[in-house]
């Protein structure tokens, strides 16, 4: 058989074998030592530890209170608690300091020793008892295991409190099925707050149009109430805000973004249909993610920095109960974006509609480099309108992005399937300066599965003598957070769940 024309590698799947890195020592451990006044960083107090020292020193009291507050700011809630009992000027530092509470390290009772109290009881009883005892400000309020249920007017009494403690960060993040609904009106008004979480929550026309978070940097909402003035009433009131995530937000038929002038990151998923998406006026805008469905009408202007797009949402693979099938053709994009370099899209490769769809698509971003397709096939089964190659490459070629501009595409679905590698085949027969291309598949653990690929891929035409062509297994993807899309200068390469958030 004729060697292939470019070169096509196979890159198994291996357990990283770097050494663990070694932990910093805490700053208790370096911190309690009289000597570390003056010390400018940690080697400094590691260095004062190594020194003798007179075994009667009370270092503790010896410590600035500066220290002290410091110390504590850098523990853990259960540890800091367990720390104050130390001394009395540990106690008065512990008071004074920002209060960080996360319902991960509090200390609950054993199911078994109190019948009568479930877990999520005994942190509600324990995070009221923390805000009632800490009389100075907050620095963070994180629940993920508290349940509000059966206690919605605590957790608005915990809202107010936030408020009047002048809170930094509040992160409410819950099960779907703890149905809270409680009103979190109190936070919006909060000087202080940077960083706004919250889930199963409500919030009113009235309490968002007092919004006055002057330092709001992130703001997100999951299967949170609010209407559409609200969440423009909010928006107008956050003036600083960085990153505003949208997730399965109820009583939005119509997402608005107008005039948010600091906003780098979007992030918008929906469950049930979602008529327009509107983004004006965002000159820092450089990422809208989410899972985009085509059935929406996208606008986006006045946005000259936005690099990364997706997922677009070709293939519906199912309904949610109570939504209807949209009809007749998508909406779409309403105009081309050209400031885009990276596209993201979900689609039924087997679906002869939805590749003219994806055709169609791909003229609306004409200066993309980067790719990437996730297969939606898996999910919805085999399709009886079977697509090849011929049927859609006579109607759309040439496409301006694929044969000027596109370097770089990502291909991966996790069983077998013929029409993604038929259309890999498209893509490198006019893809002229195409430099990489990935395939991740889990049939990339079976040898044979892989030879057969490359031999047909070696078959084809290539219009770039650069191309290279790599078989990957699946990876496995890390929860999207905002702090991890943003260190990535991919977002969509990083192993980052953005289409399944």
């Amino acid at each position: 058989m004729e060697a292939p024309k470019y070169p096509i590698h196979h890159h198994g799947t291996t357990a990283s074998t770097a050494p663990a890195a070694t932990p910093a020592p805490s700053p208790l451990s370096l911190s309690l030592n009289p000597r570390y006044r003056g010390a400018a960083n940690a080697g400094e107090m590691a260095g004062a530890l190594a020194r003798p020292r007179n075994a009667s020193d009370d270092r503790i009291n010896e410590l600035p209170e500066v220290l002290l507050s410091d110390i504590l700011s850098r523990l853990g809630t259960a540890e800091a608690a367990r720390t104050v009992v130390l001394s009395t000027r540990l106690r008065d530092a512990w008071l004074a300091t920002p209060l960080r509470l996360d319902d991960l390290e509090l200390p609950v009772p054993a199911r078994g020793k109190v019948p009568s109290i479930e877990p999520w009881t005994a942190r509600a009883d324990v995070v009221t008892r923390a805000l009632a005892s800490h009389p100075g400000p907050v620095a963070l309020f994180r629940l993920s295991r508290t349940s509000f249920r059966g206690r919605v007017p605590a957790a608005e009494a915990w809202f107010r409190q936030l408020a009047a403690k002048r809170a930094r960060e509040v992160s409410l993040c819950f099960s779907p099925e703890w149905c809270h609904d409680a009103l979190a009106d109190p936070l919006l008004g909060c000087p202080t707050l940077q960083v706004l979480a919250l889930g199963k929550c409500h919030l009113s026309d009235a309490g968002a149009s007092a919004a006055a978070a002057a330092a709001l940097t992130e703001l997100t909402l999951s299967e949170t109430c609010i209407s559409e003035a609200a969440l423009q009433s909010v928006l107008s009131g956050c003036p600083g805000l960085r990153s505003l995530v949208l997730k399965h937000v109820h009583g939005l038929q119509r997402i608005r973004v107008s005039s948010c002038r600091s906003l780098v990151l979007l992030g918008v998923w929906h469950y049930k249909q979602l008529d327009e998406i509107t983004v004006e006026d965002a000159p820092c805008l450089e990422r809208l993610l989410g899972n985009m469905r085509l059935n929406a009408a996208i606008t986006v202007t006045g946005a000259p920095k936005l690099t990364a797009f997706g997922y677009a949402v070709v293939s519906i693979p199912h309904l949610f109960h109570g939504e209807r099938a949209p009809q007749g053709v998508n909406k779409g994009l309403r105009a081309p974006i050209h400031s885009v370099k990276i596209l993201a899209i979900s689609v039924k490769f087997s679906s002869k509609k939805d590749m003219e769809k994806v055709m169609s698509l791909l003229e609306s971003f004409p200066c993309l480099e980067t790719l990437h397709f996730q297969s939606s096939d898996y999910r919805s089964g085999a399709d009886k309108d079977y697509t090849t190659v011929s049927d859609y490459n006579q109607k759309r070629y040439p496409i301006r992005c694929v044969a000027r501009y596109l370097k770089s595409v990502i291909l991966e679905c996790e069983q077998h399937n013929p029409g993604m590698l038929e259309f890999a085949c498209f893509l490198l027969a006019r893809a002229h300066v195409l430099q990489f291309m990935r395939i991740q598949s889990e049939m990339c653990d079976v040898a044979k599965w892989v030879t057969e690929q490359q031999n047909l891929l070696s078959q084809s035409n290539m219009a770039s003598l650069e191309a290279e062509v790599v078989f990957e297994g699946m990876k496995q993807r890390k929860d999207f957070t905002i702090e991890g899309v943003n260190a990535l200068s991919d977002p969509f390469d990083g192993g980052i769940n953005i289409l399944g958030h």
